[in-house]
């Protein structure tokens, strides 16, 4: 975050060097936006970005975002649980440990955000608010699993204390989106940029994370 501010100032301060440009009509211009890159915390994950936007006023965008990133999440504990099994007569239960290292959610964030630039050069850096809901699934990925390690038995009585537990519940509660972010437009062509950008990402319920994109908008 302190990054994050320090680029603000810097870019604010830009500001004051900019050329005057004749204002432009609200809903005057049209954008679309494709941008990839890395999305991390603890550990690594893809980023997909699609998005269009129109103007406000000359250096003030409003847009809409469509994308899919993955989250990782590192864990590392222990489950010790129990397995029952069923078959015809034969009913039996199991002890069961394995450990739980990652969750990996496949996230589908909707977002609309504000987009403020403060020079319109070749190159044209930029402020970058979001806000908005993340879909998501996840699964986890687990290891060194023992299934009667510690033995089989006829009743559920009969298991060692520490098997007697179910398995931990993972949240699946409402996931909320904000994320602030610098970047750039560098014009490739009369109607082609080349943006690059950070963000910081804060993701209710998830795991807060940081994004750089490359891509272009048209």
């Amino acid at each position: 975050m302190k990054k994050l501010i320090v680029l603000f100032i810097i870019l604010f301060n830009l500001s004051s060097f900019s050329q005057e440009i004749k204002s432009s009509k609200i809903f005057s211009t049209f954008k679309l936006g494709l941008l990839g890159g890395i999305n991390f915390s603890t550990l690594a994950g893809g980023s997909l970005i699609l998005e269009g936007k129109t103007n406000l006023t000359t250096n003030l965008n409003v847009k809409l975002t469509f994308g899919y990133s993955t989250i990782n999440k590192e864990e590392g504990y222990n489950v010790k649980t129990y397995n029952f099994v069923n078959i015809n007569s034969f009913k039996q239960f199991q002890t069961y440990s394995y450990n739980v290292d990652k969750i990996l959610y496949d996230v589908f964030p909707i977002s609309i955000g504000l987009e403020y630039f403060f020079i319109r050069n070749a190159f044209s850096p930029y402020f970058l608010f979001e806000t908005g809901y993340n879909y998501y699934t996840f699964h986890t990925q687990i290891s060194n699993g023992k299934i009667g390690f510690a033995g089989s038995y006829n009743t559920y009585n009969e298991l060692p204390s520490e098997y007697k537990n179910n398995p931990p519940i993972i949240s699946e509660a409402k996931s909320y989106r904000i994320a602030i972010g610098v970047g750039t437009n560098y014009k490739l062509s009369s109607g082609i940029n080349l943006d690059v950008r950070y963000l910081f990402q804060y993701n209710q319920s998830l795991l807060n994370t940081n994004q750089i994109l490359v891509g272009i908008n048209f």
